[in-house]
């Protein structure tokens, strides 16, 4: 049975979120449906969601970079998107909140391939860098130069949009930053390219959240029983993901499709993913305030907010219990 993937319209999501029913809530993915949101995809198969009498409307944006404005001007109920992105906005003045955070460690990297003996940022020096035009990325690849004393001069960066994957081993760019270690990587080495990883966190960059599930501040304020549901769908869901990672990968493939997923990709990326997913001792979708501040501070530093921020407004921390 498909759930509505891609086909649902604004105008149906409105009346969605706007519904005096508020079991039905409708949800933005950040990206096509994969491994990164499984745990989703067994929530749904395994009845968690209908256990809480919440009915997900799930579909995928055309433009990923509208998925914060659309939870904030409450058009969609709940949102996937990256703590970079989400501190951006709230500094903008979007009224969006962080209720649970889902990969718990950057998942972009620098990647390159290995035959260019490029093996660690003091390679990068004079190299051509693509990058998918976003701002983030760029104030990520100039820490983790700035930490090898290389200034972000010293590169070209070309903007190649989403075709990272084709850059790279088209030879029309030395490294790329934006891809995924736990998606791009795969889709390459399955081609038969031997890929060198270079992960931010581990060159300057700070450990930040990398999927974030978001919400309209109002809609957490007037529906905190439903949105506490959800939470609690998508905790069951992620855990029994961690713990059934093949199954989670049907789920994913019978509700999205097998059209649209790449069903060799993300059985090999979901065994990446659980690692990210857990949270050391705390329940899954914990948020530490260190980690909010240690981002934002990064991200004040590098002038990529407009304002100076409230580290307790920025995530509702009562579902990290």
């Amino acid at each position: 049975m498909k759930l509505f993937i891609i086909l649902l319209f604004s105008m149906f999501l409105i009346g969605c979120s706007n519904s005096e029913n508020r079991g039905e809530v409708s949800l933005a993915l950040d990206w096509y449906p994969n491994s990164n949101h499984a745990g989703i995809y067994s929530a749904i198969e395994e009845g968690f969601f209908k256990e809480e009498n919440i009915t997900l409307e799930i579909y995928t944006p055309s433009d990923p970079t509208a998925i914060i404005s659309a939870v904030a001007s409450g058009r969609d109920d709940f949102g996937l998107s990256y703590h970079p992105d989400i501190l951006q906005a709230q500094s903008a003045g979007l009224e969006i909140v962080s209720i649970l955070s889902i990969s718990q460690h950057p998942l972009n990297s620098i990647m390159t391939l290995k035959n260019q003996n490029i093996q660690n940022p003091m390679d990068l020096n004079g190299k051509v860098i693509g990058y998918p035009g976003i701002p983030s990325n760029k104030a990520m690849l100039e820490t983790v130069l700035e930490n090898q004393g290389i200034d972000i001069n010293d590169v070209e960066t070309v903007d190649v949009g989403f075709e990272l994957v084709k850059a790279l081993v088209s030879g029309s760019v030395d490294a790329i930053i934006g891809a995924y270690w736990t998606h791009e990587s795969i889709v390459m080495e399955l081609q038969g390219y031997d890929i060198e990883i270079m992960k931010l966190e581990e060159w300057g960059v700070p450990d930040y959240y990398e999927l974030i599930l978001i919400t309209n501040r109002k809609f957490l304020d007037e529906n905190e029983n439903e949105v506490e549901k959800v939470v609690n769908s998508f905790k069951k869901g992620y855990e029994f993901a961690i713990d059934n990672p093949n199954k989670s990968i049907d789920s994913l493939i019978k509700i999205a499709g097998e059209e649209i997923v790449e069903e060799d990709v993300e059985r090999k990326g979901i065994q990446l993913l659980i690692p990210v997913w857990e949270s050391k001792g705390n329940p899954f979708g914990y948020q530490e305030k260190s980690k909010w501040e240690e981002t934002y501070e990064w991200m004040y530093k590098n002038n990529f907010l407009e304002k100076e921020l409230e580290i307790e407004k920025l995530y509702y921390s009562k579902y990290s219990n």
